[in-house]
């Protein structure tokens, strides 16, 4: 399993929470597992999702998707994301 970090801003959350909602099912037919959605604190337009993909092929096919940029470009995201394909090393709950 790999995890993407996805940072943009966007011109209004609601309804870009919308439109990525929406898409819940391409991205798990296309290998999506889980995902989490943060804003910075107080600032709700910049926006990281956490989603974690079966595999690290999947996930940089979903990347790579012209789907993925209409999709963005339909939910206001207003720059290009920053991305980081993060590989688990350890994990802790207290």
């Amino acid at each position: 399993m790999v995890t993407i970090s996805m940072r943009h801003k966007v011109s209004d959350y609601a309804a870009w929470k919308q439109v990525f909602d929406d898409a819940r099912e391409i991205r798990r037919s296309a290998g999506e597992v889980a995902c989490r959605v943060y804003t910075a604190h107080g600032q709700p337009d910049d926006v990281l999702v956490a989603m974690d993909w079966e595999s690290l092929d999947k996930a940089r096919a979903f990347l790579s998707s012209p789907r993925l940029m209409e999709g963005m470009a339909k939910a206001g995201v207003r720059e290009l994301p920053q991305i980081v394909m993060l590989e688990r090393r350890d994990e802790y709950r207290l």
